[in-house]
């Protein structure tokens, strides 16, 4: 049985962010994943100034690809209510492109990779074993998992957790529009259309409660999109597991995604650097994200809320009367 003080599954921005961070605090760790890199993801790609700020505070180093864009047009109903001009950008990345960057930075800083998935978890005497599909073992201290909307290692905790909201997209053709489009509608169950203009395309989606692949079309249709081969993915959008000391979540896999927004690239970084401090300090990984689970409970609130036919109706309400309080209020959201 092979030995490692930190075995990470998945070799998102989630996983290779805590591997660099671990690496830069000297503690030995694996990541694997099952993927060939570069590969794709269902994602807008979209880094707020927050996002892409505690990125460059985290990793300074790291380089990437990605489309300015400032500004965001909001619909609602089909119907445009605002046009919002931003003072800092959003990046869009393709995510096929970041994180196969993010993970050639980390082994080029050094980082051990294994392309290898996760099969089995077991627990004995102070450690964790993980059996790997190619039949490899490996004893570890501290679990890590990284593994997205699917994750093995969240369905070890709890088996039953939530999946999350459906989420499909399409490569669209590219508008001459460097605009990010949202449309929300009463009929949507918590969620939005949405299309975001990458340096090659526009990735145009839908995701709610209940996506369905003929809402989706629908939902397109109507924004005038045409039909596309669509990819499809769950975002999970509850914390509902026991924490464990040495079993961790992070990103995707611990369900951390904007509640009001879908957003999960910021929290990817967040609990990433939550994980490497707890690993590397010995602190409880609850009590280093404590801040985040509360924000969490406060993000569904205010998303049932937001999302609910009164919500939009007073959005659309200050649309017209108060455009000024929108967009400050979009301001503060994304930095």
């Amino acid at each position: 049985m092979e030995k490692v003080k930190v075995l990470i599954v998945g070799a998102g921005p989630a996983g290779c962010t805590c591997g660099l961070l671990l690496l830069k605090k000297k503690v030995e760790c694996l990541v694997i994943d099952q993927a060939e890199f570069p590969r794709d993801k269902i994602c807008g790609g979209g880094l707020p100034p927050r996002s892409y700020r505690f990125l460059s505070q985290l990793l300074p180093e790291f380089r990437y690809d990605y489309n300015n864009v400032k500004r965001l047009k909001l619909s609602i109903e089909g119907r445009e209510v605002i046009d919002i001009q931003m003072k800092e950008e959003l990046r869009i990345v393709k995510r096929r492109q970041f994180d196969a960057q993010l993970l050639e930075t980390y082994q080029k800083s050094g980082g051990a990779f294994l392309n290898d998935s996760l099969m089995d978890i077991e627990e004995k005497d102070g450690e964790v074993i993980a059996t790997l599909k190619s039949g490899r073992q490996m004893s570890c201290d501290y679990l890590v998992g990284a593994d997205g909307a699917n994750s093995r290692v969240r369905k070890y905790l709890n088996p039953h957790c939530d999946r999350g909201s459906f989420i499909l997209e399409q490569y669209g053709p590219k508008s001459p529009e460097n605009a990010i489009q949202i449309n929300l509608s009463a009929s949507y169950q918590i969620g939005y259309y949405y299309s975001f203009p990458n340096a090659a395309c526009d990735v145009q989606g839908f995701g709610d409660k209940n996506t369905t692949l003929q809402s989706f079309r629908q939902v397109l249709r109507e924004m005038g999109c045409p039909d596309l081969k669509p990819m499809g993915a769950y975002i999970p959008q509850s914390t509902d597991y026991p924490l464990h000391e040495r079993i961790l979540l992070i990103g995707d896999a611990g369900g951390y995604a904007n509640r009001l927004t879908f957003e999960g690239i910021y929290y990817a970084f967040l609990t990433a650097s939550h994980a490497a401090e707890a690993i590397s300090t010995g602190r409880p990984f609850a009590e280093v994200c404590r801040r985040t689970f509360v924000r969490k409970r406060t993000e569904e609130r205010v998303a049932r809320f937001f999302y609910s036919k009164t919500g939009l109706g007073i959005l659309r309400f200050l649309c017209r009367t108060s455009p000024w309080l929108v967009r400050w209020c979009f301001i503060r959201l994304t930095t």
